[in-house]
């Protein structure tokens, strides 16, 4: 998906917001937010949102050592999510359509973003099952995975990651033939979740993680590593979570499923939902929401 002009403008504000937080003098702040810009006059016209927001990233980290913005964030996220995770777990277990109650799970840790306060967040997940989600699209997702041998579960954010771990073992746990790789990012990047967060949550331990091989806050399959490209062209079903890697894959024509939140109006304009509704729709189909 190529990049919107609405999106220069989201990554301009998450530039200003950065050197704002790192408390960088106003003129060394001014010359980056050139730097950035010129990069933005230059971009090619089918680069993607990912792809435009990584450079900016790499900019920032060179010239004032960003690379750790978010770790506290991340730590903290994954650690509140493993500690309602057996409780989560054992309602998943317990309900009349596990994979349903999974989905809406990995679902809501789209909802939980770094701003949210430990009340709201506790909210939220209380609040989990009221998700209303295309119920037709999640069963030809179901059927797609009993059918398939080899799943690639792209991940998003960190703590996310635990949500997304529980409803992988209900998948597993439905469908024993089936090999399941997880994919996440090559290195720190906004709130993503790389291969220290899979650790830390113990994804590891129940999957096999690989790396993306990039700092990209998606996946691009021109810039993925030759590992993690041919895990994804080898499988039989995809599942990719988030805004960031739907607007990097789409078009990439693998039999993925992209599970989001339509969080900017860009994304409410495009699927004709309001603000922060769930989205689950197949990489052919669409077209029906264009």
């Amino acid at each position: 998906m190529k990049v919107d002009q609405q999106c220069f403008l989201c990554c301009a504000k998450k530039a200003m917001s950065l050197l704002e937080q790192y408390q960088v003098p106003q003129e060394k702040a001014v010359r980056l937010m050139k730097e950035i810009y010129g990069g933005f006059s230059r971009a090619d016209e089918e680069v993607s949102a990912p792809i435009l927001m990584a450079d900016m990233m790499g900019i920032l980290d060179a010239n004032v050592g960003i690379s750790d913005a978010y770790e506290g964030p991340k730590r903290q996220y994954n650690q509140e999510l493993l500690r309602r995770s057996h409780d989560i777990k054992g309602e998943i277990d317990g309900s009349k359509e596990p994979f349903m109650t999974g989905l809406r799970y990995a679902l809501t840790g789209n909802y939980i973003d770094f701003g949210v306060s430990e009340e709201k967040r506790d909210e939220l997940l209380g609040k989990c099952q009221e998700i209303t989600v295309d119920e037709v699209e999640a069963r030809r997702l179901k059927e797609d995975i009993a059918r398939a041998k080899r799943l690639v579960y792209v991940t998003d954010n960190a703590g996310e990651i635990v949500l997304d771990s529980l409803w992988l073992q209900i998948i597993k746990e439905q469908n024993q033939q089936l090999d399941i790789t997880v994919l996440v990012r090559g290195g720190a990047i906004l709130n993503d979740a790389a291969e220290e967060d899979a650790a830390f949550v113990n994804l590891d331990k129940s999957f096999q993680v690989i790396s993306n091989g990039t700092k990209i806050p998606g996946t691009s399959m021109e810039e993925i590593s030759s590992q993690a490209r041919e895990a994804l062209l080898q499988a039989d079903v995809c599942i990719a979570k988030g805004q960031g890697n739907f607007e990097s894959l789409h078009g990439c024509g693998l039999n993925v499923y992209y599970l989001f939140l339509c969080k900017c109006d860009l994304f409410v304009k495009k699927f004709q939902v309001p603000r922060f509704s769930p989205v689950i729709v197949h990489e052919k189909r669409i077209v029906q929401y264009t």
